[in-house]
């Protein structure tokens, strides 16, 4: 019995008091968690991502996350109104533990992103977004359930507590800045693409409790986001430093570190038509409280898709239960090319 009171109270405890937010390893495959400012910032006219996460699956039921997305931007191709426009939509559900608590999102974003000069950007974002989060009780058992010699769900529990589902709206805004190359041209060193922005999510602190005595909130969380594809000496090879910091409540996250991508093959540049081939690898590593985790990444291109693969290894104080097993994670995303790249054949620029 106190096993599984213990249990539930190290699931519970974390969305009762910060409710933090669903979390991926791949930030450059989930913008809408880090900047709805970066919305529609990338070459091409739409752009779908689909991810998977399974968590710490040797700690018992694991967290499982799940999401999709989708982007297009619009308004693009007029030179006398330079500013063009993107909306986005996201799902993400995750679920754990015996109990299946869990949280289940719908969400769109909207930018601006307004010209500043021929390859600078400013990005104005906003996001607006229906949450539901709630546990199943089918699966908690009691003390008082058991009648000496077995469990008996249909006796009462005797807590006295009624769990209901908790619906709620959510509000975020980003500001960023984005500089992308218009050309192939290298010089060593010299950025292809850049990103550096700060976002705020959880503006109206929407309620987030499902217990019916429950008055919980949820701590907004603060974003800072800076990345950057660096040209190198060696042809067609690049460099891809990161950092992402995130502050909500009293936890705080830092993850940093770089990623080589090798271009294979460029695409087309006199039909429009794609045909681009890219391997790219690295390491990241998170930071809380304390070291947590040391993430090996791996991304292959190929003409408009691209398959993202990472792994969590735990090296905190959690590796005693997980043995360093965190989470792999999956990515799988889909971008439609630029319909203008044939009018310009410079326009397309190398990124992540």
């Amino acid at each position: 019995m106190i096993k599984h009171l213990l249990y539930l109270c190290f699931l519970i405890a974390p969305f009762c008091s910060n409710a933090q937010d669903i979390h991926f390893s791949q930030f450059t495959r989930t913008q809408f968690l880090i900047n709805p400012a970066f919305t529609g910032t990338f070459s091409g006219n739409v752009r779908a991502t689909m991810n998977w996460k399974d968590q710490w699956r040797s700690v018992n039921k694991t967290f499982r996350t799940y999401a999709t997305s989708a982007e297009v931007s619009f308004a693009k191709g007029r030179a006398r109104r330079p500013t063009f426009y993107a909306l986005g939509i996201h799902m993400a559900k995750d679920v754990s533990g015996d109990i299946q608590l869990g949280t289940t999102t719908i969400g769109a974003s909207f930018a601006s992103l307004i010209q500043l000069s021929r390859n600078q950007r400013l990005c104005l974002g906003v996001q607006g977004a229906f949450g539901k989060s709630g546990i199943s009780t089918a699966n908690m058992q009691w003390g008082s359930q058991y009648s000496g010699l077995n469990f008996d769900p249909t006796l009462y529990d005797g807590e006295g507590i009624e769990y209901l589902p908790q619906q709620y709206s959510d509000f975020s805004a980003g500001i960023g800045y984005w500089y992308h190359k218009n050309d192939r041209s290298v010089i060593f060193a010299a950025a292809q693409d850049a990103k550096i922005g700060l976002a705020v999510y959880h503006i109206n602190r929407p309620e987030n409790a499902f217990t019916v005595s429950g008055n919980s909130r949820v701590p907004m969380r603060v974003a800072f986001h800076a990345s950057a594809v660096l040209a190198t000496p060696a042809s067609n090879l690049y460099v891809y430093p990161n950092f992402t910091a995130q502050f909500q409540g009293p936890q705080h996250e830092f993850f940093f570190g770089a990623i080589m991508k090798y271009v294979i093959k460029s695409g087309s540049k006199m039909t429009g038509m794609t045909a681009d081939m890219s391997v790219a690898g690295g390491l990241n590593f998170r930071v809380n409280n304390v070291f947590d985790a040391i993430v090996p990444q791996v991304f292959f291109d190929f003409q408009a898709f691209s398959v993202g693969m990472s792994y969590d290894i735990s090296v905190s104080g959690l590796k005693a239960a997980s043995s360093y097993r965190g989470g792999f994670e999956l990515s799988l995303r889909f971008t439609n090319p630029d319909r203008y790249t044939h009018r310009n054949p410079q326009r397309r620029g190398v990124t992540i």
